[in-house]
């Protein structure tokens, strides 16, 4: 189900009927509008007459097709709002979950917010480029294979690595959507030239190697969220290491948060500040997991 806040069909359908021969007739039937003399009746008639005039513009077509693609989004919540966004920096994609209550299906309890300027509307193939990037987004965010965590490790460095470190994953995870969505032509013209650019500079140190290591985010089929935090935090180590054991992993643990306390304890015993969204490879895990069952074990990890 899609929601339109009433302030954004209204700024859109204004916009797209100024200077068009239908502006006439809607100002007429407007303004007719304004004999009706209860306020609260005055502006509902107001709001469906815009959003009238708004599907009759096919505002909402753009919008449409690009949820029609990502039907895993629209299956996995309650309702997609679409409202009003003051600048290009508030424009985007919001998954919002509520608390869990009993006797509601998870699904209920997500909303998905788009947030769009109303002259955003008024540009089809801009807007649905905008929207496959936004909403492919979301659909990681929902997918369990990617095991997104909507925190960041813990870190005594201050806000200004905090800082560093959500802007390098942005950047990782851009790059990871615009590759898939460029493989698809889905993606505009010279979108990896401008991944590779945001990359060199949110890691100016990798130096030569940038492009390589660009490839492996640009270039994936399937990611993790915690491949894609581990090297926002350590470069150094490259995506696919453990971030315990260090060592290289295509395996990772599916749902770390999901690890019982026992586990995450013994984690945090040996690597104080490890936190689930950074994630740790299957054989760490399963080595936790039989220590929290037996503490005298002391296997390795990776051994055998």
């Amino acid at each position: 189900m899609v929601e339109y806040e009433p302030r954004l069909v209204e700024e859109a359908t204004l916009l797209a009927l100024r200077g068009a021969e239908a502006e006439p007739a809607f100002r007429r039937q407007r303004d007719r509008l304004y004999e009706i003399a209860d306020p609260e009746a005055r502006e509902a008639r107001f709001r469906a007459l815009h959003a009238a005039w708004f599907e009759r513009l096919g505002l909402g077509r753009t919008i449409g097709q690009a949820l029609g693609e990502r039907m895993s989004v629209v299956r996995a919540a309650r309702a997609c709002v679409v409202a009003s966004a003051a600048s290009p920096r508030q424009e985007g994609a919001e998954l919002f979950v509520r608390p869990p209550e009993e006797g509601t299906r998870e699904a209920d309890r997500r909303s998905v917010v788009l947030r769009l300027r109303p002259e955003r509307l008024l540009a089809a193939p801009q807007l649905l480029e905008f929207l496959r990037h936004e909403l492919l987004h979301i659909a990681d965010m929902l997918d369990p294979c990617f095991a997104y965590e909507p925190w960041l490790p813990s870190a005594d460095a201050g806000p200004a690595n905090r800082e560093l470190l959500k802007d390098r994953y942005r950047v990782l995870w851009d790059a990871y959507v615009d590759g898939r969505l460029s493989r698809l032509g889905w993606a505009p013209a010279g979108v990896h030239a401008e991944r590779l650019g945001e990359f060199r500079r949110a890691f100016p140190a990798l130096g030569e190697r940038a492009e390589a290591l660009f490839e492996r985010f640009f270039s994936a089929a399937s990611l993790r969220h915690a491949e894609l935090m581990a090297f926002a935090v350590d470069p150094a180590s490259g995506p696919g290491r453990c971030s315990l054991c260090r060592f290289p992993t295509h395996t990772f643990e599916p749902e770390p948060h999901r690890l019982a306390d026992t586990v995450r304890e013994r984690i945090r015993s040996d690597f104080p500040e490890w936190e689930p969204a950074a994630g740790l490879c299957l054989q760490c895990a399963d080595l936790y997991r039989a220590r929290s069952v037996s503490p005298s074990s002391e296997r390795s990890c990776h051994a055998g």
